[in-house]
């Protein structure tokens, strides 16, 4: 192979987990063979200015903030595709969603990619189609990550790797789900690199953002969409909590919810500090000026909160991904608490705030799981370059032959 090995990494939008981990993989790529790949990042359902694309990435996103909304919805949506497993997922990307399938093909072909790194079933499953209408021009290895806890019955076992972040995931993949136990590989956590390496005290990140000093400080989300239990919560600790308290809450991209709580800050008792806050790609230094973190059980944002050093308390688990995260960080390594009623959340936070060292065991076990030494994304990057060595040799013995 003459040129460098071209790697695309893409970003797709469906909660904001999938793009935090498609960073880190970046972030590992350019760190340890920046020199020897061309490494190409892209927003795939949005750079082309496609339509479909565009559209289609606006359903997932509108999926996304269904299954926190409504309870239920989730659930449902996950226990039918379990009935009709691949076969049933194939039928519906063949002919319901069709046109986005060919789009995205034709998006990688344009591209021409060596490796095409996923983070998302649906471009894992356009990848493979990409890879089988366009084989006998290029080879293309897909290289898929998993950047949940569990593995759904959407993912694509066609792909030619397929990566999971824990060993229960990884049993889940090769027992449940069939996968080829060659194919499957596990690498540790991945985080965005201004994580890894973050290093501000607790009282560096109050003071830059503002927040009291002497308060017990909780910080209130349900991603970036605000869509769940995070204002119910919000209101009820505002109304109950009688000791000093302040709630950094995250209103995310949802405006409405943030003016709302604006001005519901300019009327909380006096023992009651509430800061809103908009989205921003720098949340992990909130989740590091505050105590706890409550939250619904995203992946991504229980990452970061765990990686700067803040338990959690999960709200809310509103399908099978959320569920397992909360099964490993919660029951599994004891990283935090779950509430999943407002009234079980005033009663712990009450507990912690007249003793803070109520929460030392759950920081005990950050500590102990949380290894902010190793790097996911660059463990991810040697599996590429691995992919990349072998399809190279294998071109030149070829060629000899």
């Amino acid at each position: 192979m003459e040129q460098k090995p071209r790697i695309l990494v893409t970003y797709i939008e469906s909660g904001f987990g999938h793009i935090m981990s498609a960073q880190a993989i970046a972030d590992g790529l350019k760190n340890r063979y920046g020199d020897e790949m061309e490494i190409v990042e892209s927003k795939i359902m949005e750079d082309d200015h496609d339509q479909t694309l565009i559209k289609f990435e606006r359903f997932l996103i509108n999926q996304t903030k269904a299954t926190n909304k409504y309870w239920h919805y989730g659930d449902m949506i996950f226990a039918v595709m379990n009935l009709g497993k691949r076969p049933f997922m194939n039928l519906v990307h063949h002919v319901f969603f069709r046109k986005a399938v060919n789009e995205l093909v034709e998006a990688f072909h344009a591209r021409q990619p060596d490796v095409i790194i996923s983070t998302h079933y649906f471009v894992t499953f356009c990848a493979m189609e990409y890879k089988r209408r366009y084989a006998s021009e290029r080879e293309v290895t897909v290289i898929s990550y998993n950047p949940d806890n569990n593995v759904h019955v959407w993912w694509d076992r066609r792909c030619d790797v397929f990566i999971t972040n824990n060993s229960l995931a990884s049993t889940e993949a090769i027992r449940k789900r069939k996968f080829d136990y060659s194919k499957v590989r596990q690498v540790y956590f991945t985080v965005r690199k201004c994580v890894r390496e973050f290093s501000m005290t607790k009282q560096q990140c109050r003071e830059k953002y503002g927040i009291p000093q002497d308060k017990f400080c909780i910080m209130i989300a349900d991603g970036a969409y605000a869509l769940s239990k995070s204002a119910k919560y919000c209101r009820y600790l505002v109304k109950h909590v009688r000791q000093p308290l302040t709630i950094v809450f995250l209103a995310g991209k949802n405006e409405k919810l943030y003016e709302k709580t604006a001005r519901l800050a300019e009327q909380v008792p006096s023992n009651i500090t509430l800061i809103p806050i908009r989205f921003t790609e720098k949340i992990y230094e909130y989740y590091a000026a505050c105590d706890l973190f409550v939250t619904k059980a995203g992946p991504n944002a229980i990452l970061d909160s765990l990686f700067v050093g803040t338990p959690v308390m999960v709200d809310f688990c509103p399908h099978p991904i959320e569920r397992a995260t909360c099964r490993l960080f919660v029951n599994h390594y004891g990283c935090g608490v779950t509430a999943f009623h407002r009234k079980t959340a005033l009663k712990l936070i009450n507990e912690y705030i007249a003793d803070p060292s109520a929460l030392d065991g759950c920081r005990q076990a950050i500590a102990e799981h949380i290894n902010k030494t190793v790097d996911g994304g660059e463990q991810i990057a040697d599996i590429v370059y691995e992919q990349v060595k072998h399809k190279i040799e294998k071109e030149e013995t070829q060629s000899v032959n």
